[in-house]
This record gives C-alpha cells, sequence and structure tokens, in this order.
C-alpha cells in the first residue's frame, strides 16, 4: 500500500506539531490531549511502521467519526486523565 507511509509521516508530524507546542505542564487542551497521549501515537506510528497507517485508514473510513470516537478519544481518556 503506497499510502500508508505518507499516512504515517503525517500523523507523526501532527503528533509532534501538537506535543512540542505546548510548554512543559500546560494543561490539556480543551479538545483533549497531553503529551503522553502525543507520545503514545508516536511510538505507535514508530514501533507499528506501516501496520499502524493501514490501522489508522481502515477505522477512519468504517463510519464517520470513527476514529475519533473509538480510538483517539479512550486513548485520551486513559493517558490524559
Amino acid at each position: 500500500m503506497k499510502l500508508t507511509r505518507p499516512i504515517v509521516i503525517g500523523v507523526t508530524c501532527i503528533v509532534a506539531a501538537v506535543v512540542f507546542a505546548a510548554p512543559a505542564g500546560a494543561a490539556a487542551p480543551a479538545g483533549g490531549g497531553c503529551a503522553a497521549f502525543g507520545l503514545n501515537v508516536a511510538d505507535l506510528a514508530t514501533t507499528l511502521g506501516a501496520a499502524f497507517g493501514a490501522t489508522a485508514s481502515a477505522v477512519a473510513t468504517s463510519a464517520p467519526a470513527a476514529f475519533p470516537k473509538g480510538v483517539v478519544g479512550p486513548e485520551q481518556a486513559a493517558l490524559c486523565g
């Protein structure tokens, strides 16, 4: 799958931008998120490689808002308290 690498790179860049844009010790933004969540996503993207992008793409296209509701929201709740 040729689009997997760009998806992984894109997700990693977005996560890095969010993590490094927030000063250390800052409160979580209104939409959720924290350094632990960003680091978890970066670790998954690095560890799983192409499978990470393929899985994210499959979930994201499975239903409207499936990725934010089924993956991002629960992971943020677990990691960001």
